[in-house]
């Protein structure tokens, strides 16, 4: 009986020690992904949400599948505006610090990412269009265009 116990512990134990199933990525094509960014908080130097962009479409890449499959759009509004601006217009929005997000912007749209303002901010907080970081695009209102990408089937996360 003893030999048994201690057959089950030892199976028991062996068997909770393996390494969990890690679920595989099952849609790998067209991919829609929609980012709310409503502020500049930064996570290892750069903004929130451009950091985890990258980190999403090089997750994508390790699994094997290409960015062109991936269709992820950042859509920025109120405080998040000082990430996508240059010095000057951050310097009136109240930031001191110089933009750090040059690089990591310009990566993510040279991979097909869109970066998007609300251009309801931008005349809010008194931006101009050539304030803006090279490549980031206009829309009309960031709500109309997180409703149009929802609707399209673009899965929805918010970075606050």
């Amino acid at each position: 009986m003893k030999r048994l116990l201690f057959s089950l512990l030892a199976l028991t134990i062996s068997t909770s020690a393996a390494e969990p199933e890690v679920i595989p990525i099952q849609v790998r094509e067209n991919l829609r992904i929609v980012y709310q960014v409503t502020d500049d908080v930064a996570h290892d130097g750069v903004n929130k949400g451009l950091f985890y962009a990258r980190k999403l479409i090089n997750t994508y890449e390790k699994q094997g599948i290409a960015t062109d499959q991936v269709h992820l759009h950042l859509v920025y509004h109120g405080t998040g505006i000082a990430a996508v601006v240059n010095d000057a217009a951050r310097k009136r929005l109240g930031t001191d610090a110089a933009n750090p997000n040059g690089e990591i912007l310009a990566e993510l749209i040279k991979r097909g990412v869109q970066v998007e303002l609300c251009e309801n901010t931008m005349q809010q907080k008194g931006v101009k269009p050539t304030e803006l970081m090279p490549g980031v695009k206009l829309v009309v209102g960031a709500f109309p265009r997180l409703i149009d990408l929802q609707l399209q089937g673009f899965a929805y996360i918010k970075f606050e």
